[in-house]
């Protein structure tokens, strides 16, 4: 696709993505799907390990406490090893995406092999991208978030064991509420800030933090419509989902769930059920990850048009004009210095005198040639 010679508006970027997702989606869908499949397989392993232990701990009260320790124990393995894994596997597919739609977007005809291999050849690099996002977006915010939940709560109970009365505890649990929905407004307002980092390190090959840093300042003026953007895929990830889920319930619930109660349905789902929502997910995630990838893409060209004239640099790379010509060097001489130091500025001022043509000596006659004595 051709760069454009102006700057695009929200429904203009969205209407490039839906174009460009229909024109190569086997391409999009063919980088996402695996990724995705072993992204929900690491992630749905420790949700099928605690709708097994549960019922379990309900049957069994006596051996709770080794079974809690043991829960506790997978959680603890999971964020050491499952977390790192799911980060990996989330650099791993970003980045080949951003790759394929930087490809697209350009004209270039990108393959699923290409995409990858570029991947993988900057693992790391990506790898520390998504780790500082993570880490600034997600991380920071909710620990900072939790710790003054606990401290709140720990006032609260104060509070009503002195007899401060329900409205000052109801009014401390309101400011918890508040609380927790300024830590998620903070941290996706910090995830927008650096949304653009995966991209601005693919194009302008930039290691993780110089990314993060050009991220925040493409990023200005447009974090807005960026959030409208995510919001308006989220809408369509979850109109997506019903729209897989809504017949197989149909099916199971005419077949399978006809025998169950409403009850044991909430508290000991089947496994049939958990693999097909497992499933469901991992077509969710193959479908929905190359919108962001493409609309951030799109995002990226748009803002550095508008703040860099990047459309003007398209187009002279698209003209064969990776460079402008430089200008011919013009070798000037240096002035010689001079001999002897003028005596004085009058003598150093004075045209200088002309030189004779010819000269005789004064004691010597001239000759005549050809006389003989």
């Amino acid at each position: 696709m051709a760069a454009t010679s102006r700057p695009l508006t929200l429904g203009e970027i969205l209407d490039r993505t839906v174009q460009l997702y229909r024109r190569n989606f086997p391409l999009f869908f063919g980088i996402a799907v695996l990724p995705s499949a072993l992204y929900v397989a690491v992630s749905g392993s420790l949700s099928l390990y605690y709708t097994s232990k549960f019922p379990a701990l309900q049957q069994n009260p006596q051996a709770a406490t080794p079974a809690i320790l043991l829960i506790v124990l997978v959680a603890v393995l999971f964020v050491l090893i499952g977390v790192p894994i799911l980060l990996g596997i989330s650099a791993v597919s970003f980045s080949a995406l951003n790759f394929a739609a930087i490809a697209a977007n350009r004209g270039e005809g990108p393959t699923i092999r290409s995409a990858y291999a570029r991947s993988f050849k900057l693992f790391w690099r990506f790898a520390g991208i998504i780790a500082l996002q993570t880490l600034l977006a997600a991380l920071v915010p909710t620990v900072a978030a939790g710790l003054l939940v606990f401290l709140g709560a720990i006032v609260t109970a104060l509070v009503s064991r002195s007899g401060g009365g329900p409205v000052v505890a109801i009014l401390l649990g309101l400011f918890m509420f508040l609380l927790i929905l300024a830590a998620f407004a903070a941290c996706l307002w910090i995830w927008i800030r650096f949304c653009l980092a995966f991209t601005a390190s693919a194009v302008e090959d930039k290691k993780p933090w110089p990314s993060m840093q050009r991220s925040a300042q493409l990023t200005k003026g447009s974090r807005g419509r960026i959030f409208v953007m995510y919001l308006m895929v989220f809408i369509m990830t979850i109109v997506a989902y019903y729209a897989l889920t809504l017949p197989i319930d149909i099916v199971l619930k005419l077949t399978m769930f006809k025998s169950m109660e409403a009850l044991a349905l909430l508290t000991k789902p089947p496994i049939v059920l958990q693999v097909v929502n497992l499933v469901i997910s991992c077509l969710e995630r193959a479908f929905t990850l190359p919108i962001y990838a493409i609309a951030l893409v799109l995002f990226y060209n748009d803002q550095r048009t508008r703040i860099e004239g990047y459309d003007i640099e398209q187009l002279m790379e698209q003209a064969g004009w990776s460079d402008l010509p430089t200008a011919p060097l013009i070798f000037t001489p240096p002035t010689p210095p001079y001999a002897t130091p003028p005596a004085s500025f009058a003598e150093a001022s004075a045209p200088p005198s002309p030189e004779p043509i010819f000269t005789t000596p004064a004691s010597e006659p001239p000759t005549v040639e050809g006389t003989g004595a």
